[in-house]
Parts: structure tokens; sequence; C-alpha cells
């Protein structure tokens, strides 16, 4: 099933919800219901990483380049002193800013020879990571475990760990502590209820989802 349909759905059962919620807590119920209807398929690509994907394709054009001019100009640089470049102050002219520029080259060097969906993957890590230290800076302990879903999820196989039973139970843990933070009654189950439209909306395609795994391999299908 297509993102968009998938999001359909989730922002359907925001809408309904949202008949019973007052109206300050309508946008909260929207982007909850829009958000979990999407995040299994962060385990792909789809429309929550549509951004980071395309970051990632421009980093796999440019990386190289970019990574062994950094790499050649901290070699010149040993050699050069600091009224070779006057548009560099005097405190980087240090064999430890030079190595760092090195560094920096040969990390980018290697990330860039990196297929994509890794690069992006790293990416999204990355942002997950920055998301857990200021959620855990201001006790904001459902972003910890949304970081945590976003910065994993793209490691594992798409239609797999993302499109099980196990991880609707910690999406519905990660929505319980986000009403809880929110104050917003009944938005645990909304967030949960879009998270499971999106496993059942597979379950729709011939593919289908293994919901119960690794308990059994089996694969769910609903056919119409």
């Amino acid at each position: 099933m297509k993102g968009q349909t998938h999001l359909a759905v989730g922002l359907g059962i925001g809408v309904v919800a949202s008949f019973n919620q007052p109206a300050e807590f309508i946008p909260i119920v929207m982007v909850t219901s829009g958000v979990a209807s999407l995040a299994a398929d962060l385990d792909g690509n789809n429309l929550l990483n549509k951004r980071v994907t395309k970051t990632a394709k421009q980093f796999k054009e440019f990386g190289l380049v970019i990574a062994l001019a950094l790499m050649f100009f901290s070699v010149v640089s040993l050699f050069l002193d600091k009224n070779s470049l006057p548009f560099l102050n005097e405190s980087w002219f240090t064999l430890q800013s030079k190595l760092l520029l090195f560094v920096l080259g040969a990390v980018t060097l290697g990330f860039s020879l990196r297929k994509q969906e890794t690069v992006k993957n790293i990416l999204m890590s990355l942002i997950g990571l920055v998301l857990i230290y200021f959620a855990a800076t201001n006790e904001l302990w459902w972003l910890v475990l949304f970081a945590l879903y976003i910065g994993g999820a793209g490691w594992f196989a798409h239609r797999g760990p993302t499109h099980t039973i196990w991880a609707l139970i910690y999406w519905a843990s990660m929505s319980y502590l986000l009403e809880e933070s929110t104050g917003v009654k009944g938005l645990m189950i909304i967030s949960t209820l879009s998270y499971l439209s999106h496993i059942v909306g597979d379950m729709l395609t011939k593919r289908g989802v293994k919901f119960l795994v690794p308990l059994t391999n089996k694969v769910f299908r609903i056919k119409l």
C-alpha cells in the first residue's frame, strides 16, 4: 500500500477522534495520527524520511569530491604557514587542526563509498541520537522512545520488525507516555490505531506481513 493511502487512513482516524477533543488539542491529534500511520515504513523510504533520503543521495553525489578536497587541503596545509592563507586565523595553523581536517575528510570518504540506503540510515541514527540527548535533558521520555525508533528502524528489512505486534506494543507504550506528557485524553489509542492501520493496510496486499515473527513465520494476509 502506498504511503499516501496509509497517511489518508491515519488522518481519517485523527479526524474522527478530533470530534471529542478541545480545539487546542486537534493539531496534536492530527500530527500524531499522521506520523503513526507512516512510522512503520521508516524501515525503508517513505514520506517521513523523504528529506533525509534526498540528503543521502546528494551526499553520495558530492561526498567523494568533498572528502578528497578536505584531505588534500589538510596535507597541503602541512607545508604552508599562516601567511600563505590569510583568510584563516592563526589558531587554525596547529597540527591538531590539520589532523582533524584530514580525519573529517577520511570519515566523509568512508560514508560516501557506502550505499545510499546505508548513508540514509546513518543520518537517521544521528538524528535519533540528537533527539535522545534533547529528550533526556528535558525528561521527555516519549521522545526518547520515538528517537530510538526512528534511529533504528531503517537498519531492519522492509516489512520486518516494524510491522509486528512487538512494534505495535512499543508504539503503544510510547504513545501512552505522549498522552501523559500532552494531557490529550485518548491519544494513546488514537496513535496505536493509526499505527495498526498501517499494518492492516499492508496485510491487504499480496505480500502481507509476518505479524507474529519470531513466534511464527506465518504471513498474515487479508483477502477481500
